[in-house]
């Protein structure tokens, strides 16, 4: 049919809105869902919640080790039921939402897992300063097994995300633009986004470098490589028409969650 889009065209207005509504939710998931939900069952209180972190005053016990872990587990367990949600989903938007969360979940989990032992600092770190899961015995030994299965399972999402991509755009030349749209313009829109929404934290640069900019110049990095991911092949029909309304609900979602999370609120605190 006429109407019908004959090559992947995916409207870079809507992509931008996406990126804006995913990059506050699933940090939400991460910290509230992770972190602070972690640290209220098991018995601790949660004393602070910014944009890029929790604060539990379980830290320097065992509960404080699972608190630490809890935010990595979380997306984990996001990524899986987000996978198997897209292998089942028809629409074209709503394949291209759930391709984006257990994507971008799964990148943070394995992001994590290397971070934590490449510097040592982070939810998974095992060494004995607080805030991660140790102290553990011989953690140099830890951290090593860290960085190489995380950039290992990093490096792994990466081609699986190449080739889900192209389970719904197709390959070849006519797919370039939309791959990159969907890859490029999308990890820019959220990176720049976490950035902002960071700033207004009490703690300083360290939050923003730290925790904002790692997790989404660095979490998903991997979308990079794939946006450049252009193979020979056919490309298929697959259409994200211009949705004006996502945007401004996207662009209301990091506001609001640059203005309420970014200063940091104390739960309990007048």
């Amino acid at each position: 049919m006429d109407g019908e889009p004959k090559a992947a065209e995916v409207d870079a207005v809507t992509v931008a809105g996406l990126a804006l509504l995913l990059m506050p939710l699933l940090t939400m998931v991460h910290e509230i869902g992770g972190h602070a939900m972690a640290c209220v069952a098991l018995g601790g209180k949660v004393t602070q919640i910014g944009a890029f972190y929790v604060e539990c005053d379980a830290y320097d016990s065992l509960a404080g080790r699972l608190v630490a872990a809890a935010g990595p587990a979380i997306d984990v367990v996001i990524a899986f039921f987000g996978y198997w949600a897209w292998r089942r989903a028809r629409g074209d938007l709503g394949r291209l939402v759930l391709w984006y969360v257990w994507l971008c979940c799964a990148f943070a989990a394995a992001g994590y897992l290397a971070y934590s032992g490449l510097t040592g600092i982070g939810d998974l770190n095992p060494g004995e300063s607080g805030g991660g899961i140790g102290p553990l015995p011989q953690p140099w030994l830890f951290r090593i097994l860290f960085a190489v299965g995380g950039a290992f399972a990093y490096w792994k999402l990466v081609v699986l995300g190449m080739r889900t991509l192209a389970e719904m755009i197709g390959q070849g030349p006519e797919t370039r633009k939309a791959r990159r749209t969907i890859a490029h313009l999308f990890y820019a829109v959220l990176c720049l986004a976490a950035v902002v929404a960071s700033l207004p934290n009490p703690v300083g640069l360290f939050v923003t470098l730290a925790s904002a900019t790692a997790a989404s110049f660095g979490g998903n990095a991997g979308l990079i490589s794939i946006g450049f991911a252009t193979r020979p092949g056919e490309a298929r029909a697959f259409g994200i028409g211009r949705n004006w309304i996502l945007l401004a609900v996207g662009l209301a979602v990091t506001g609001a969650f640059a203005i309420v999370l970014g200063p940091t609120i104390t739960p309990g605190r007048p």
